[in-house]
């Protein structure tokens, strides 16, 4: 009778090792091999976030070159008369 208890057990054991090693397997191969590329539901936002930064960096270049004409011309806010440092 224990010999047979002792079947059961190692078969039983045997079984829950091989369902693991499938399991790992098969992430495995889930893992390596390129699926399906999922629709993201970020799109909105990310365009939405895009467009805003391009509003600013738009908004930037206008002063950049706002500040370039204003010191290229020397009306940088220097009075006549004073020194250069």
């Amino acid at each position: 009778m224990m010999g047979f208890v002792t079947a059961l057990v190692m078969a039983g054991a045997t079984v829950v090792g091989l369902v693991i090693l499938g399991v790992i397997f098969l992430l495995g191969i889930r893992l390596l091999r390129p699926g399906p590329n999922r629709p993201r539901g970020g799109d909105e936002e990310e365009a939405r976030l895009l467009q805003e930064i391009h509003r600013s960096l738009t908004r930037l270049e206008e002063r950049v070159e706002t500040l370039e004409t204003l010191v290229l011309d020397g009306k940088g806010g220097r009075q006549a008369g004073e020194d250069e440092r």
